[in-house]
């Protein structure tokens, strides 16, 4: 017998996500139901979007490999079942996507649960054993994707707190620093920072430290409208959802999308694409300039808000050549680069031909990012603690160029 989910959007009924007898996922939208769409690869429609689109759309909700593991572990449900593990955490989601069993209701007070600072130093402990710190049985239900252990929590007043309904919009996400890989908090608040100095548009974030001395990066959700009464989720999805990609391949080389892909992405569904290309391009040219390899499909996302969407801002901005130990291969080839090493000036150039933008345009927008970077490296070095982070761009900064 089919089973099936309400999927809300900005707290709007749009349609009904069924799990058929077979495990096959399909979306219909309710009769009535004139948009925004939940997904630029589900345009309205009175047919059922399949499976295949789906499971990249809402599977791509959903954590991945590890956290993928431990939330299934949690809840006792199968890693690989999408609609089970949406049942149990759909409540608060990336972008405005709510999930709820049919005789459930979208409550109208949101209420929380305020954590102090042992709970919450429990929390981020626990993460890579309770992900997302799931516990349905008192209402939190989150889900973000991503490979690396997160909380979506509600800050308010300088007070840390829990969802406990779907009516409660989380506002930032704390990311505690794993011990595999020292200094990553500093790493990447670094990252977004210098992105942030040099004139792109990031999201904004805050270091801090457990109690018992655990570093955790706070990330203000960009998915959020914070200045509205009650807060109000802004919609978005990020590339591999938009274009009906599964996760499990957000890598090119594993099927995923590559430059072209994503800018061919931004002329089809943004409405000002000669805005949003170059700012694409300027987020090309900084995760090289910062020696992020880790730049695939899920890092870079569409924001609705009241219309086309435009090209959100940037996050998980991280320098993986600081560590020896990670894998120095692109995510998305530059000009056929599949190492780092590899990418020249040259390169940008000729990568210009193959996403349809001007030789003028590539050499000028490229050579933009490089001097304003150069220009507040050292500001932004002042502010924040020495990691190796720092060392890669003055590297690239000085010998790629």
């Amino acid at each position: 017998m089919s089973e099936e989910l309400f999927a809300y959007l900005a707290n709007r009924r749009a349609g009904r996500l069924i799990r058929k007898d077979n495990g096959n996922l399909q979306f219909r939208y309710d009769d009535g139901y004139a948009g925004p769409p939940l997904s630029h690869a589900m345009p309205l429609q009175a047919e059922a979007h399949p499976h295949a689109v789906c499971h990249a759309v809402f599977g791509g909700l959903l954590p991945e490999g590890d956290g993928r593991e431990a939330l299934a572990r949690t809840l006792g449900v199968s890693p690989g079942n999408d609609y089970g593990l949406l049942a149990e955490v759909g409540g608060d989601c990336a972008g405005a996507i709510t999930l709820l069993a049919p005789d459930a209701t979208l409550d109208a007070q949101p209420r929380t649960r305020t954590l102090d600072d042992e709970q919450l130093d429990t929390l981020l402990r626990a993460l890579p054993q309770r992900p997302l710190g799931a516990d349905p049985s008192e209402g939190v239900r989150l889900s973000l994707a991503g490979a690396q252990p997160k909380l979506p929590v509600v800050i308010e007043d300088g007070r840390i707190a829990l969802p406990l309904n779907a009516a409660t919009p989380t506002t930032h996400i704390l990311k505690p620093e794993p011990a595999r890989f020292p200094g990553l908090v500093a790493n990447e608040a670094f990252c977004m920072r210098l992105a942030r100095a040099t004139g792109l548009l990031a999201a904004a974030v805050e270091t801090a430290t457990s109690v018992s001395g655990l570093p955790y990066l706070i990330v203000e959700r960009y998915d959020r409208d914070l200045t509205s009464d009650p807060i109000r989720r802004l919609h978005q999805e990020d590339a591999c959802q938009a274009l009906g990609i599964p996760s499990d391949r957000k890598y090119q080389a594993e099927g995923g999308p590559g430059v072209r892909e994503l800018a061919e992405l931004l002329r089809s569904a943004t409405a000002v694409p000669a805005q949003e290309l170059p700012r694409f391009w300027q987020a090309l040219v900084f995760n090289w300039l910062v020696g992020n390899c880790d730049a695939h499909g899920k890092n870079f996302s569409l924001l609705y808000d009241g219309g086309a969407p435009t090209l959100a801002p940037l996050y998980d901005l991280v320098s993986t050549t600081a560590y020896p130990e990670l894998t120095t291969r692109l995510a998305m080839r530059i000009d056929g680069a599949a190492q780092i090493e590899e990418v020249d000036m040259d390169g940008w150039v000729r990568l210009a031909r193959e996403v349809g933008v001007s030789e003028r345009f590539a050499r000028r927008t490229t050579a933009a990012v490089v001097e304003r970077t150069r220009a507040m490296l050292t500001e932004v070095v002042a502010r924040v603690l020495a990691n190796p982070a720092v060392e890669i761009v003055r590297r690239i900064l000085s010998i790629r160029l």
